[in-house]
């Protein structure tokens, strides 16, 4: 707990931005600081499928025939496709039980800390 004390999260000041936020300025807790590296992070996985799924194409456009290879260029997109599917049914069934689940919130850390135990 020392390093999640309340004045280690007011006092955070990043040293780089994180991809897709407006730079260090807009980052001025590590409440902040969590949510844009899990804004970046869900961001990275669409990127990444989109990336293999151009991979898959590329094997199997290349083929040349070959079946061996055209169905392992298929079995990439196939997954790719897969993969985005579950993290954004994962995204969806969070946000329909409860939003605050998809929208990190670590305000709540302020409040713990020792509780006096008084007789």
């Amino acid at each position: 707990m020392i390093f999640l004390s309340k004045a280690t999260l007011a006092e955070y000041v990043p040293m780089e931005p994180i991809p897709g936020t407006e730079g260090t300025a807009a980052i001025s807790s590590f409440p902040d600081y969590v949510n844009a590296v899990y804004k970046f992070l869900v961001w990275s996985v669409g990127i990444a499928a989109m990336f293999m799924i151009s991979i898959g194409g590329f094997m199997y456009f290349t083929a040349a025939g070959n079946t061996s290879k055209m169905e392992s260029g298929k079995r990439v997109i196939v997954d790719a496709i897969w993969g985005l599917v579950a993290v954004m049914v994962a995204w969806i069934v969070l946000n329909t039980i409860n939003p605050n689940l998809t929208n990190i919130n670590l305000q709540s850390v302020e409040n713990l800390g020792a509780k006096s135990t008084t007789p």
